[in-house]
């Protein structure tokens, strides 16, 4: 690793670009001590004329870089190239400001959103910080997933060693337990301290201990009475050690792995046991503890998470798509950006339906933005080239579907179809349907290919299209949302070029499930404003899931929502609606639910929807019986490591909240009693009983929270599994903030069993 940043500091002076107009000159490291990239203070000089200076930016964490990408391929860049294809047609001869093959991006923060663009000063110079911030981003990944455990406690140390001498005295360590939700008895305390202090290091005549001496008394004050009991039931009496045997019987007994044997059970012990006994085939708790928290032993089920484990032969009406409302935007529905880096975000997530709403721009070039409002834009071309066409496979090899919103004119129209050929070739489906066509191709069938879901002309002229209820736009607010309309659609004429890149997905306008029934084709999908929306699944719900079971659906967030709020998705999947578009820019619960859903075949914006919804068994919306009907018990063992309060700091009062979400219902929720002042280790020992008629559309959300005599009691962490992904036994339940990012260690101890009524 140091030879890789030494290489990079043999040419560390680039150029940081800010517009097309301005550049920063800076001297760039890496600062191997907090694993970060640092821009020191520099001048700025812009092209056009002028000098100025800059401070030191913001690090950033080599954790939080998501991708390293060469030449001009985000939005600044993309105007740097359009303003420079400008400059040469004005003056072919000169020599062009930038170069290309001297470019390159770092891409970081949350949801891979921020964008650092950066000038080297050549070639060589650029491909050695290309391959070298990869490389070392990718080794810190894999040290953080390694040790995740310890690289957290060494960044608690350093931010507690105020004086940066590379140590902390007996009350410095306190006063950080305390910081970290740990009450415990001082004298104990001190012992550990001193066991742990094996240099004998001293400053200022007080024992101190260094960094890995203070991870050592951290596990050392590790106590997990649970995790301890349940150790001791399995191992040996006499000498507090487990072997194969004993762990075997655990797994098979309370974890219900039937088809565990042995071998499997010492694979384990030489995997998790981190002491040298694991050559003689034992395992001691903290290696039986280190296993616990293992992929393995996560209360969602590991095999889901990791691998697409569902059949992808279905008819692509029996899945629900990993679906974006607006991917161009990052932020407000009004005067926000617009941007390549919303839709690069949602494809690397796995969103398999993106939107572009698009318009006429100058020079006779499809543009996209939220339109008549002050957002940003982008180019067609931009989006498809830099976004689509780079990233549409990267996390899944299944479809994506470009969701048209159309608001160009027939010859702009035109230039969209040759674009979408041009740019993305082979990728596009353009393949016609066969009229006698009963049922949409599955997602197997079309992988690694580009779908277009747009309204297209039945004939080969130019037709009008008087659908509009796929125009979701700020002042085309459709009026069964419950809003005026700012002024009458008009109704835009189809070019005939449609057709050829327009099949298994043709928008078709929504009038009511009768008039579907009769006139549809299986291709046919239509766009259903919430407000709609909620009409129908509250008035005719099984209507709603008959026919769902042919025809894509999408349902999309009302007009008004211009925080970019999002509806909630799960009544729609509760009756087999396909495509709920949300705002992924927006970390809020509805997101929350729809990670959780889409984590349960590998991330890959396919899952299969169950056989209830797909009338393979028996089932109504409308008349529930016992049929389905499970009863999940919950046992809330103990927590460790809970975050802290963002209203009350200190120590925690925490409490676990389990909810159920699916079938109206369904809907309920059971807690926990509180433990007061500790976020260390707290132990609750209960049981939560929930019994849920319809299983197979319910997501289980865990809820921890500290209870609050101020305000509203805040939410500290949560956790979000369908309940067909749910793993019984004893578990660890994760923990993440509503964005998704995980904070480890925060985790609660379970057990789950799931019977019948």
């Amino acid at each position: 690793m140091e030879e890789v940043v030494q290489k990079i500091h043999e040419g560390s002076t680039l150029w940081k670009v800010r517009g097309v107009n301005k550049w920063f000159h800076r001297h760039y490291k890496v600062d191997v001590d907090n694993m970060s990239l640092v821009g020191e203070s520099k001048k700025w000089w812009s092209p056009g004329g002028g000098l100025g200076s800059d401070g030191p930016e913001n690090a950033v964490p080599l954790l939080e870089v998501t991708e390293v990408r060469e030449g001009w391929r985000t939005d600044t860049f993309n105007k740097v190239s359009s303003h420079s294809e400008k400059l040469k047609e004005k003056a072919p001869a000169e020599e062009p400001l930038l170069e290309e093959n001297r470019c390159f991006s770092v891409i970081h923060g949350a949801g891979g959103r921020e964008v650092l663009d950066l000038v080297a000063s050549s070639e060589e110079e650029r491909d050695a910080w290309v391959s070298g911030l990869a490389y070392l981003v990718q080794s810190v990944k894999v040290l953080h997933e390694e040790r995740q455990y310890d690289v957290w406690l060494r960044k608690q140390f350093e931010e507690a060693d105020k004086d940066n001498n590379g140590s902390l005295n007996f009350n410095e360590c306190c006063a950080l337990l305390k910081q970290l939700n740990i009450k415990m008895d001082k004298i104990h305390a001190k012992k550990l301290f001193n066991q742990a202090n094996t240099s004998k290091l001293k400053r200022d005549g007080e024992q101190v201990l260094e960094v890995d001496e203070f991870v050592s008394f951290y596990h050392s004050l590790l106590q997990m009475p649970e995790v301890e009991k349940l150790f001791k039931k399995y191992a040996s009496e006499k000498t507090l050690l487990m072997s194969a045997d004993q762990l075997l019987t655990f797994l098979q007994r309370d974890q219900g792995l039937s088809s565990m044997d042995v071998t499997g059970a010492t694979k384990l012990i030489n995997e998790y046991e981190l002491s040298d006994l694991k050559d003689k085939g034992y395992m001691t708790q903290d290696g039986f503890y280190h296993m616990l928290l293992s992929d393995m032993f996560d209360v969602f089920n590991s095999h889901h998470q990791n691998n697409i484990h569902q059949d992808m032969n279905h008819p692509l009406s029996h899945y629900f798509i990993s679906s974006s409302h607006n991917t161009y935007l990052t932020g407000h529905q009004l005067a926000g950006e617009s941007s390549v880096e919303g839709y690069i975000s949602a494809l690397k997530k796995g969103c398999r339906l993106l939107e572009l709403d698009v318009w006429d721009g100058d020079g006779g070039e499809p543009i996209i933005y939220h339109g008549h409002t002050l957002t940003s834009k982008i180019t067609l071309a931009d989006v498809l080239r830099d976004g689509i066409k780079a990233y549409a496979f990267e996390a899944s090899p299944y479809p994506v579907i470009l969701s048209i919103e159309n608001h160009l004119s027939i010859d702009q129209q035109k230039v969209m179809v040759k674009l979408m050929k041009e740019i993305l070739g082979d990728m596009l489906l353009t393949e016609p349907v066969s009229e006698d066509l009963i049922a949409v191709p599955s997602p197997e069938s079309m992988k690694n290919k580009v779908i277009v879901r747009a309204k297209k002309p039945q004939g080969n002229e130019v037709e009008s299209d008087d659908d509009d209820d796929d125009q979701d736009t700020i002042d085309y607010i459709d009026s069964d949302d419950g809003a005026s309309q700012s002024k009458k659609k008009p109704h835009k004429p189809l070019a005939p070029e449609l057709r050829e890149v327009v099949n298994v997905c043709e928008g078709k306008k929504f009038i009511s499930f009768q008039n579907a029934y009769e006139t549809y084709k299986c291709v046919n999908t239509p766009s259903i404003g919430e407000i709609k929306a909620k009409s129908l699944f509250e008035s005719n719900p099984d209507d709603f899931l008959k026919f769902t079971e042919r025809n894509v659906t999408k349902v999309y967030p009302l007009g008004t929502r211009t925080d970019s709020s999002n509806l909630k998705p799960y009544p729609f999947w509760s009756v087999g609606c396909q495509i709920v578009a949300l705002n992924m820019q927006t970390e809020d619960k509805a997101n929350f639910y729809n990670d959780a859903l889409f984590r349960t075949n590998g991330i890959c914006g396919y899952v299969l929807k169950p056989g209830i919804l797909l009338r393979e068994e028996p089932y109504s919306p409308t008349e529930l019986t016992d049929r389905y009907m499970k009863v999940l018990r919950v046992t809330i063992l103990s927590g460790q490591h809970l975050p802290n309060s963002a209203k009350k700091g200190d120590i925690v009062d925490p409490y676990v909240q389990v909810k159920v979400r699916g079938h109206p219902q369904d809907q309920q929720k059971q807690r926990t009693k509180v433990v007061k002042n500790n976020g260390f280790n707290p132990v609750w020992g209960e049981t939560l009983e929930l019994t849920i008629q319809v299983p197979q559309v319910s997501l289980v959300y865990f809820s921890l929270r500290d209870e609050s005599s101020l305000a509203r009691d805040p939410v500290l962490a949560l956790c979000c599994i369908p309940f067909t992904s749910l793993a019984t036994g004893y578990r660890f339940v994760h923990l993440t903030n509503l964005a998704g990012k995980s904070l480890a260690p925060s985790a609660l101890f379970v057990h789950v069993e799931i019977g019948d009524k």
